[in-house]
């Protein structure tokens, strides 16, 4: 049997051009072929309660029944109503009631056979009703079972026989999980005695990307034939033919998330309908990471950088920071804070004035500045000010480059650094960023970025930049490691509480510093409702803040 596997980027709610894709697929497609296309392939996803609309039915409804004038074969992914009538009161006569479904569609050569309907609701599956999970249908002769990853576990156990099991699901990325999905499907496929065909799109919606990956895998739980993660692609294979090799999978740890956090950075961008970016360049570590992201994403012209020294600044900061914008070969401008921080700081007179520092509780006041965290803040938001103008005059939308380990603790400014359209490294511990940023130049050093970067020299992100130590420059020589643990320890203490559930007691037990521990989830317990106003992070694991893991109040 002969299945076109179709990995696509839809857009939510673009009905009309989602179709349009699957009908080009469709038109090029021989008439033995069945084509797949996939979890909400038709409407795209998530549509939170845009499925409780009666206009996404009659909008999907007409499309469908257009792309089975093409008389081929195919599975389709689609949101479904389904209206019964229901037995009313006495002397009133029937009730119709609505039921919602997460449903495939099978259509073989024009005529739709079978609808098979989510057993097993996740996370997108708000408003929809449990249905009834994989369905078997016949094509070219072959008893094939079609239905949703998440249903395969009761399927199973009904030990019905089939030639070959279709999967679909919408795989969200996580940079710690590659290919859990692999080693499920195997165990099924050979307690089946049946090959597998898995379907995932691919692209991103809002902060969630997909990451693609679809496979093959033949009766023996072996991957035949895999797409590439974060691509569009399409591929032919013959479901009774085993000639090409098992496939080894590229499960390189920081590439994966280079281009998850590409994919997730171009299509916010374009589904927002936005050009450009615009980037605040500090010579940290985090922008010069975000910086090169949104180059690779985006293109290097459609990136701004923007330098705002203060009189707090380093030489070599602002040196690494023009560094970073002349490798990457970005728009790039210096504007200095320094005359709109006095004014701000004049303006405020009253509030800043020595004495009244002993009205509110100030344990950190600097006895060499007379200032505190206000004076910090001011700094940050009135560089939060200069971007978000670059980004009105130049129609662009500002990069956050804020990372976890920094939202975990609050180490960031509400209505400044932690300000933005989207936080490309929010999901990533400082650690990781950094690893990060020695994996892109060790690969542009290897030549495997020529696609996204024109540059030829040894380090594409400066190495000044990753080997400083970081620094919000807010005051005269502060480092982070005055008031936080080093990001190493910081980094493990956030990570076995948030990811491992270690309480308090089981950390110390561990062999952290109590002192640590209990400074750290402190600044994490407290600063929750600082979480929820920060820039969206892209998601790439299972405890994305505000996606994922929450504090309930």
């Amino acid at each position: 049997m002969r299945i076109n596997i179709c990995q696509n980027n839809y857009d939510t709610l673009a009905i009309e051009g989602n179709k349009d894709k699957i009908k080009q697929a469709l038109l090029q497609s021989e008439n033995n072929v069945l084509n797949i296309f996939g979890e909400f392939s038709l409407s795209g996803s998530p549509l939170y309660n845009k499925n409780l609309y009666n206009d996404i039915y009659t909008r999907v409804n007409a499309a469908g029944d257009e792309l089975c004038m093409t008389q081929k074969s195919f599975i389709i992914g689609t949101p479904s109503k389904i209206t019964a009538q229901q037995d009313g009161v006495p002397g009133e006569g029937e009730v119709k009631e609505e039921f919602y479904y997460n449903s495939l569609v099978f259509v073989d050569r024009g005529e739709v056979k079978a609808l098979a309907t989510k057993r097993n609701l996740g996370r997108f599956d708000d408003n929809y009703s449990v249905g009834n999970g994989i369905e078997v249908v016949e094509f070219e002769g072959k008893r094939i079972a079609f239905g949703f990853y998440e249903d395969i576990f009761n399927f199973a156990q009904r030990k019905t026989e089939v030639s070959c099991v279709i999967l679909v699901s919408n795989v969200l990325f996580d940079k710690d999980y590659a290919d859990d999905i692999e080693k499920d499907l195997s165990s099924y496929a050979k307690r089946l005695n049946a090959p597998v065909v898995f379907v995932s799109r691919t692209g991103a919606e809002g902060n969630f990307v997909y990451q693609g990956g679809s496979f093959f895998m033949n009766r023996n739980g072996e991957v035949i034939r895999k797409l590439d993660e974060f691509e569009e692609q399409q591929v032919l294979i013959d479901t009774d033919s085993y000639n090409e090799g098992k496939v080894l999978s590229d499960n390189e740890y920081e590439k994966r998330i280079f281009l998850a956090c590409v994919t997730g950075i171009r299509d916010y961008w374009r589904k927002s309908r936005i050009k450009k970016a615009v980037i605040g360049l500090s010579g940290g570590i985090d922008s010069a990471v975000v910086a090169p992201l949104g180059v690779a994403a985006l293109g290097k012209e459609n990136v701004i950088g923007v330098l705002m020294p203060s009189e707090f600044s380093s030489l070599h900061s602002v040196d690494d920071a023009l560094q970073s914008a002349g490798n990457l070969g970005i728009e790039h401008y210096t504007i200095h804070i320094q005359g709109i921080f006095e004014a701000t700081k004049q303006a405020l007179a009253p509030l800043l004035s020595p004495q009244d520092t002993n009205s509110y509780d100030n344990k950190e006041l600097s006895a060499v500045t007379n200032t505190d965290t206000t004076e910090e803040n001011l700094q940050a938001r009135a560089r939060c000010m200069i971007v978000m103008a670059f980004g009105n005059r130049k129609g662009a939308a500002m990069l956050n480059t804020s990372n976890k380990s920094e939202s975990a603790v609050g180490y960031g400014t509400l209505y400044g650094d932690d300000s933005g359209a989207l936080g490309p490294v929010g999901d990533l511990y400082k650690e990781d960023v950094y690893k990060l940023a020695r994996w892109i130049n060790k690969a542009v050093r290897e030549g495997k970025l020529k696609e996204y970067f024109d540059y030829d020299g040894e380090y594409l992100i400066p190495l000044s930049s990753i080997e400083k130590a970081p620094s919000a420059e807010l005051k005269p020589n502060q480092k982070d490691s005055d008031t936080l643990p080093e990001y190493e320890v910081l980094d493990k203490i956030i990570k076995d509480h948030i990811e491992n559930h270690l309480s308090p007691e089981e950390l110390i037990k561990k062999g952290y510093n109590e002192k640590d521990v209990k400074r750290i989830l402190h600044l994490y317990g407290i600063n929750e409702w600082k979480r929820r106003q920060e820039a969206p992070a892209l998601r790439l694991s299972k405890t994305c803040f505000a996606t994922d893991f929450k504090i309930n109040y």
